[in-house]
């Protein structure tokens, strides 16, 4: 049984990007904040609540993957297909019909993943090589996919333990892909959830950063380090901010996410992703060049962030950001 810290979590992100000015709310305009209990975690349900200060009365809406959904209190199971999502609460005044938005990212907690037994081990052509679904639960249903596609056992390829561990007599090129299973959850065998995957190949490392090539100040980015290895199992990843980061408001670094609120035009920022196990004397990196354009923030949006204050643990690294 797996016991963890119940945390309450208040969203205002928006506060940050000039979408929620308190100043400027009225009796009758809406000013949602958004709030959920716990960590969002792949196979369990977390309970969004919408509340808003509307005169006499506010309808909710909530827009999640493009699907939508009424109420002030929304109720949602991650499968772990995602791990970053896009939450939206719209309020509407009942009786003036103005209405206003605030928007949060999820980050997706998975405890499924896909991982070779052993470890440190690395596919080898000709080679047996095991793929374990971790996380899975003794006894409870798994299926394997490549790919997206179910895996067949054959002559070659065996499902072991109660199909928890798929296992490779000898590697074949046509072996490569990317793998994950599907779990069956405790106690609640209807529900399922896809598993964080492994990419099986067989060619060297590749290594990009995904994002904006261009960006406007005082909006929060996002950049992805996307690579062809499994985060935290056989490579690990670093930002290492060569030249050093300029003005920002805010910076957050999490695994291969990278998070950042640039505050001057006209400014060029430079950042590099590092992918490497050290243990296997294997690195490879990507570098990316962001221009920040646009005018410069307005007077009340400077106010509101300035003296915001980014601490970001992540692992390894600690950032301390006082703009």
């Amino acid at each position: 049984m797996a016991f963890y810290l119940k945390t309450f979590y208040t969203v205002l992100v928006l506060a940050l990007t000039g979408g929620l000015d308190p100043t400027s709310v009225s009796a009758a305009s809406p000013n949602p904040s958004l709030s959920y209990v716990g960590r969002v975690r792949a196979g369990y349900e977390t309970t969004f609540t919408c509340t808003s200060n509307c005169i006499p009365g506010c309808t909710h809406t909530w827009l999640l993957k493009g699907l939508t959904f009424n109420g002030s209190e929304l109720t949602w199971t991650p499968d772990g297909l995602d791990r970053i999502v896009e939450l939206q609460c719209t309020a509407v005044n009942t009786e003036s019909g103005s209405s206003k938005s605030i928007t949060t990212i999820l980050e997706v907690k998975n405890s499924v993943s896909v991982r070779p037994r052993p470890q440190i081990s690395l596919p080898i052509l000709n080679q047996s090589f095991s793929l374990d679904c971790d996380g899975s639960f003794p006894g409870l249903p798994v299926l394997w996919y490549k790919d997206g596609q179910v895996v067949a056992p054959d002559a070659r390829i065996d499902v072991l333990e109660h199909n928890t561990s798929l296992h490779f007599n000898s590697l074949l090129p046509s072996d490569g892909g990317f793998y994950q299973c599907e779990a069956s959850m405790a106690n609640l065998s209807d529900r399922k959830v896809i598993s964080l995957g492994y990419l099986l190949n067989f060619d060297h490392w590749s290594v990009s950063i995904s994002g904006p090539d261009t960006v406007l100040p005082g909006r929060e980015y996002t950049f992805t380090c996307q690579v062809n290895c499994t985060i935290d199992l056989d490579c690990s990843i670093r930002w290492p901010l060569k030249g050093g980061i300029l003005t920002s408001t805010y910076l957050s670094v999490n695994r291969n996410i990278l998070k950042w609120i640039p505050s001057v035009p006209g400014t060029v920022q430079n950042f590099t992703c590092v992918v490497e196990n050290t243990a296997a004397g294997r690195s490879a990196e990507a570098s990316k060049t962001v221009k920040v354009t646009g005018p410069t923030v307005s007077g009340s949006e400077t106010v509101r962030l300035s003296g915001v204050l980014g601490l970001v643990l992540c692992v390894g690294q600690l950032f301390l950001l006082d703009s």
